[in-house]
């Protein structure tokens, strides 16, 4: 009796799987396998334009700041230009194919010269003794989603490009280019890159000095948090 050759079994197995995807039911959804983005650090690849998320800033507020505090966000044509506008609650950087001044205060129409992008209400803050910011800008490709975490003070995020999806235990918040979104001290959260195309946004936390201001959580309580849709559900552990 002769057998199958090895090529006739390789060929068989490949054209039988091809067959399985094709006979799958039309307009079904197949779910993304989910990827963890790149931990938040100083000087990541995002800041040479390759996909990382960036820690730009982490400084002490001044002693007096004061409620209802703001983020404001304009856009400037030059380094020079920003740069001017630093101050001891503001910072100049270069990200996604411009200059930026991001700064934490009052309310202000007082936007350095530069293109008004956005203000955006932090308050009400935590109770603290001094508070701190932290700048981050991130380039994330579909797919990818953050630790679940959550911090010890205010977060604001905008949108600069791409779509993306934060998930908290309550409810799931989309957002699109030109987007603001503003998270409560606390809540535990996750950030996911949803879309045809890398998502490229900015956010800050204004927090308590005294405390880290990210406490990481497990990644297998993502299933608590609110859908993004099927293909990015957190699966329920099983034991």
């Amino acid at each position: 009796m002769r057998f199958p050759s090895n090529r006739f079994l390789k060929f068989t197995f490949l054209f039988l799987a091809a067959s399985a995807a094709v006979a799958q039911p039309a307009g079904r959804k197949q779910a993304i396998e989910e990827q963890e983005e790149p931990v938040c650090v100083e000087n990541s690849p995002e800041r040479r334009g390759e996909i990382g998320c960036s820690i730009v800033e982490n400084r002490l507020l001044p002693a007096d700041l004061r409620e209802p505090v703001f983020w404001h966000i304009d856009r400037f044509d030059s380094p020079e230009a920003a740069k001017r506008g630093q101050g001891p609650s503001s910072i100049a950087l270069e990200a996604h194919g411009a200059w930026w001044l991001m700064s934490v205060g009052p309310e202000s129409s007082d936007h350095q010269g530069g293109q008004h992008v956005a203000q955006v209400k932090l308050s009400p803050l935590p109770q603290a003794a001094s508070y701190s910011m932290l700048v981050i800008s991130a380039y994330i490709p579909p797919g990818m989603t953050s630790r679940v975490h959550f911090h010890s003070g205010v977060e604001a995020f905008y949108a600069v490009d791409g779509e993306g999806c934060l998930q908290t235990k309550d409810r799931a918040y989309k957002m699109a280019k030109g987007d603001t979104l503003v998270i409560p001290t606390g809540i535990t959260m996750r950030l996911v890159a949803t879309g045809s195309k890398p998502r490229r946004d900015f956010a800050v936390i204004v927090y308590d000095s005294s405390k880290p201001p990210v406490t990481r959580m497990p990644m297998d309580t993502a299933w608590e948090l609110a859908s993004c849709g099927a293909q990015f559900r957190g699966a329920k552990p099983t034991n």
